[in-house]
């Protein structure tokens, strides 16, 4: 279990987390495969998991590399709340099965912030 958070150690969770989604969730794994492909070891997979361990060490880490705007990229996804609320269920998984506790809490309400947001502004 990581007692600290590195971009090398976001990099992992990102990808179990993804790997988690894509064999364990039909509904949000549907929406990825259907802009991404069902393979992890993909160029647009690759590009996404490099994309998202910037996203989220910039939110733990303050790390400056992130270059994108995440909201706008949902805007045309067939998201729902239940969606939502299934990511976090399963974020949370993984962040319990990777991070001490106090570390993991980081990860935790940044999410859940982030979640809200993005339902908000997407009217779900």
């Amino acid at each position: 279990m990581y007692n600290t958070i590195t971009k090398e150690n976001i990099n992992d969770m990102v990808v179990t987390f993804y790997s988690k989604i894509l064999t364990e969730n039909g509904d949000v794994a549907r929406v990825f495969i259907s802009k991404l492909g069902d393979n992890l070891n993909n160029e647009e997979w690759e590009q996404h998991i490099s994309l998202l361990t910037n996203f989220w060490a910039m939110m733990t880490l303050q790390d400056i590399n992130y270059q994108g705007n995440p909201m706008m990229a949902h805007f045309d996804l067939p998201l729902t709340k239940d969606m939502f609320s299934q990511w976090l269920i399963m974020f949370f998984s993984v962040i319990d099965s990777m991070y001490e506790k106090d570390v993991g809490q980081i990860f935790k309400a940044r999410a859940e912030n982030i979640a809200m947001n993005f339902m908000r502004n997407l009217q779900l």
